[in-house]
């Protein structure tokens, strides 16, 4: 089973560096699914869970987003300074989008052999789900930038929230 999803992966996954190639290799357990032993990769470290969404892994993007949500969640509930926790939500962002990237994507992979089917998968179903898209980062961008803007136009008129 590992040999074949690790042919899979060669023919389908998009620009697949010999680096990539030997880090799915190392961590690919016999039925596919990835071990957790940290990689590193530095796009999913720079870019966090807008890379995940970019390589069409809304489920790992949104659980690594909670993750951080939460730890930042309960830092303010114990009162620390808001750029400490915007500092710690960015760096648990980045340590597991950046070391848990070859995990996240190979359970992803699994997933997308499901749906393209096991014993005869389809590789043009396969390439198309593993194509990266931009149009999810480009919507949770704009998302973002609507939930903040009454802090932006703040900032940039002066203008108090509370008033």
């Amino acid at each position: 089973m590992r040999e074949k999803f690790l042919k899979i992966l060669n023919e389908s996954y998009y620009n697949l560096t010999d680096k990539d190639k030997k880090n799915f290799e190392e961590i690919m357990q016999d039925d596919g699914l990835g071990k957790c032993k940290p990689k590193f990769n530095l796009w999913g470290f720079l870019f966090g869970w807008f890379y995940l969404l970019y390589r069409r892994m809304s489920i790992e993007a949104i659980a690594v987003l909670l993750i951080s949500l939460l730890f930042g969640y309960i830092l303010v509930y114990l009162k620390f300074h808001p750029l400490l926790v915007l500092g710690v939500i960015f760096i648990i962002n980045s340590f597991l989008s950046g070391f848990c990237y070859y995990f996240l994507y190979l359970n992803k992979f699994s997933r997308d052999i499901d749906y393209c089917g096991e014993y005869n998968t389809d590789i043009d179903c396969m390439k198309k789900r593993a194509k990266p898209k931009l149009l999810p980062v480009v919507i949770a961008v704009i998302f973002i930038v609507v939930l903040i803007w009454p802090w932006i136009y703040a900032l940039i008129t002066g203008v108090s929230l509370r008033s």
